[in-house]
């Protein structure tokens, strides 16, 4: 049994649910969450998914360039790990107005969560983008 990413373990063959139907799912989620009657839990906007996107991409930037990201990944995995404070800001407690749905928090948590090292950190890039295209692909504005 492979990583949380990878049906392998080493780290070779990505989970192709990850760029297909789990990614196609999880933007429907953002486009239409769950309503709960107690909290209002908005729509993901393009501008917030953008947001977080673009945070991903500075990341993998910074990743790309360390010479030898395999071993020099730790430097930068607290950084990394940090997305999930960015999104609980964007997604406070309830009473407080939410900029993000409560499933798009819960999606960066799980990702993130599971961000042990480079690969894993590229793989969640992948995943990221495809669920950007798909969230553009099923209407998300």
């Amino acid at each position: 049994m492979g990583s949380y990413f990878y049906e392998d373990e080493e780290k070779g063959m990505l989970k192709e649910e990850f760029l297909d139907k789990s990614a196609k799912d999880w933007a429907k989620s953002f486009i239409n969450p769950k309503f709960d009657s107690r909290d209002r839990n908005p729509k993901l906007t393009s501008a917030q998914l953008r947001r977080f996107h673009i945070e991903a991409k500075t990341l993998e930037t910074k990743v790309n360039a360390l010479e030898n990201p395999k071993d020099e990944f730790l430097k930068l995995r607290p950084i990394v790990k940090m997305l999930k404070s960015k999104v609980a800001y964007a997604c406070p407690i309830p009473g407080r107005d939410k900029k993000i749905p409560e499933e798009f928090r819960r999606y960066i948590e799980e990702m993130v969560d599971n961000i042990d090292d480079y690969k894993d950190f590229k793989a969640f890039c992948l995943c990221f983008a495809a669920v950007v295209g798909f969230f553009y692909g099923e209407g998300g504005r």
